[in-house]
């Protein structure tokens, strides 16, 4: 099912009343749906006021109940136990994104002039050459509906004790193979793609908006701006608020049909050596949806490397002050490079529907169940609260397994959850993992001992 219903921003007449009406002020507001404008626009669209649409379940309370995600891994033995075993997907390691020519951009090029840094006739306000900056190397993101699968192992449908139970729609409870999650990706997956940056050498990257499209008539699910708008931010970059994803400067973000040129300088704050960071990710800022749209799958890694302290060489001794730090840099002969041994961990935690779990908060849902769902991932709208998962996935899958050289590696941390706050503690243990269906993680160590301090 594809949900192509043009949805604006949804209140009730309780949070009208509260807003005061402020939307409807003004004879001229404008509240009907607006064409999405032509990539070829070079002129600055007016002011929309988003449309208004009464549903009388949205707003008010949510239904703050979480579903019980199927136990990877998991089956019954012989004797009616719950069992499990993960660890086998072998961990994913992005490479880095190879650049395209500026003539990829077809008849809307890149670069400083006039409206030319987006569709909606914005102009940078600041280039490299500003900064005596060399030119910008180029990148080219498509926002895609895809499909994500996070295990390939087969999953035991269990409820919020751990025991096992028939889902809805089956008439057993066997163990599973789990549907693919519909995504919203950078590029079409989950994490997005890695760019590696270098301070002082610009990035310029242009999104454009295909997430209207829909060729393999997936299920969108009930979460996710419903206009399929974007922004987005690279988080603690830098960056000039038309390429920041700010919502103040875009606040009707960039709809299907639409680009943005996000120019990353890859220039410290003041120019200050001091301001300088490792690990940057770029993800959807759209206000009101940026928790949704993250969720459902906006996340891309942007490692930045500097060419004096840290150039990404272990094995170059030339640079005096090269830290050294583990990883073997390999030039691509067009502006990127890839670091071996240099390794990004995306954790991101999720639920996954059980069928049975009703469906409301501050954006959608009357308190109904999506038994077509099962399996697929789970999300609510709960602001003073945050949404946890009770799987935990890194670079987009659960439990995932790295066969490692007898070697130094560097591992580069990022929480791309929604809410949950993670203590990361080197254990050693003698039994392994041990199943524990139905809590967070579903998996513990019961006799994990920290290894190191």
């Amino acid at each position: 099912m594809d949900k192509n219903k043009k949805y604006g921003l949804r209140i009730n007449r309780r949070d009208l009343l509260k807003w005061g009406g402020a939307v409807l002020v003004g004879s001229g507001a404008n509240l009907t749906p607006r064409p999405v404008f032509s990539d070829d626009t070079q002129t600055a669209p007016p002011c929309e006021v988003p449309e208004v649409v009464f549903e009388p379940c949205s707003g008010g309370d949510a239904i703050e109940v979480y579903p019980t995600s199927p136990l990877i891994g998991g089956y019954v033995d012989g004797a009616g136990v719950v069992r499990g075993s993960v660890f086998t997907d072998p961990l994913i390691v992005p490479p880095a994104l190879r650049p395209v020519p500026i003539s990829a951009f077809g008849s809307n090029p890149a670069g400083p002039a006039i409206g030319r840094q987006s569709s909606l006739g914005t102009t940078h306000q600041i280039w490299t050459s500003d900064l005596r900056l060399p030119d910008p190397i180029c990148y080219r993101i498509q926002l895609l509906v895809r499909q994500h699968y996070f295990t390939s192992l087969k999953a035991l449908p269990i409820d919020a004790t751990g025991n096992p139970t028939i889902p809805p729609r089956s008439t057993n409870w066997n163990p599973r193979y789990l549907p693919g999650s519909t995504i919203y990706g950078f590029n079409g997956t989950f994490p997005g793609p890695m760019i590696n940056a270098l301070y002082g050498y610009p990035v310029l990257v242009r999104f454009e908006n295909h997430l209207n499209e829909n060729p393999f008539n997936l299920d969108r699910n009930d979460f996710g701006d419903p206009l399929y708008r974007f922004l987005t931010h690279l988080h603690n970059g830098h960056t000039a608020p038309e390429s920041d994803g700010n919502p103040h400067a875009t606040p009707t973000g960039f709809r299907p049909g639409q680009y943005t040129d996000n120019l990353y300088l890859n220039y410290p704050a003041g120019n200050d050596d001091r301001e300088k960071q490792a690990f940057l990710w770029f993800h959807d800022h759209y206000e009101g949806h940026t928790g949704a749209n993250v969720y459902k799958g906006l996340v891309g890694l942007y490692p930045i490397y500097d060419p004096k302290l840290d150039p990404g060489n272990e094995n170059d001794t030339s640079n005096p002050y090269n830290l050294r730090l583990p990883g073997v840099r390999t030039d691509n002969g067009d502006g990127s490079f890839d670091v071996a041994y240099d390794i990004p961990l995306a954790f991101y935690d999720c639920r996954l529907d059980d069928g049975v779990t009703q469906h409301k908060d501050f954006h959608n849902g009357c308190g109904e169940t999506h038994p077509e769902w099962w399996g697929q991932t789970y999300f609510r709208h709960f602001p003073d609260h945050g949404f946890v998962g009770d799987i935990f996935t890194v670079n987009g899958k659960a439990y995932p397994v790295l066969e490692v050289k007898r070697r130094k590696y560097r591992f580069r941390l990022l929480d791309a959850s929604i809410a949950r706050a993670y203590k990361f503690v080197l254990m050693s243990s003698t039994g392994g993992p041990k199943v524990a269906p139905g809590v967070q993680g579903q998996y513990q160590l019961p006799d994990g001992q920290q290894s190191m301090r």
